[in-house]
């Protein structure tokens, strides 16, 4: 298991900055996976998570909510979808997805991975927009036929965002990443 840096340890300036760099990165991750051609609209590799996931290590969880909600605003302007029905299933499923990796990872990072609260977080993502997509826009109960083919794809993205976030924190940390070096 690896170990996890004291967010505290950071000077507010430094963590404001790292907090942009992160949004940045995960706009440009969001916009570049709406490039990506997948079989269905709500279905998204869950890359710009992986700020999240960053920003849920190094900074905090107040952060990582900031995080996941300005990548969502700002990702979606740029795609011409503020506002819209993508808009809004995005921000529930990363403002749902945020909230329980926030909570496993306080409560349980000596024991899950980067990996499973991933894992955890595509799957809370995906239960949130579907619920979403049936309340607000289809009212099919046949919808939820889809939902073992959703979870499916939510555990392979899972495993893969998960991944990808415990390599690049565990070579943010060999490197001795500090935002105190930020200056």
């Amino acid at each position: 298991m690896m170990s996890h840096p004291s967010q505290s340890e950071f000077p507010q300036s430094n963590k404001m900055m790292a907090m942009a760099i992160m949004v940045a990165l995960g706009v440009i991750l969001h916009r570049l996976e709406a490039l990506l051609p997948l079989p269905s609209p709500w279905i998204k590799l869950g890359l710009a998570n992986l700020m999240t996931l960053v920003a849920l290590v190094f900074l905090g969880f107040k952060e990582a909510v900031i995080v996941t909600f300005l990548r969502v605003v700002l990702g979606s302007i740029l795609g011409g979808t503020f506002l819209g029905p993508t808009f809004f299933l995005s921000l529930a499923g990363g403002i749902a997805a945020i909230l329980i990796m926030g909570m496993l990872y306080r409560i349980g990072k000596k024991h899950i991975s980067l990996i499973g609260i991933s894992i955890f977080g595509a799957y809370t993502h995906t239960l949130a927009t579907s619920l979403c997509v049936y309340y607000f826009l289809i009212r099919e109960s046949s919808f939820f036929t889809l939902l073992p083919f959703f979870f499916s794809l939510a555990l392979l993205t899972g495993i893969l965002t998960g991944s990808i976030a415990n390599t690049l924190t565990r070579q943010m940390q060999s490197i001795n990443f500090n935002l105190e070096k930020l200056n």
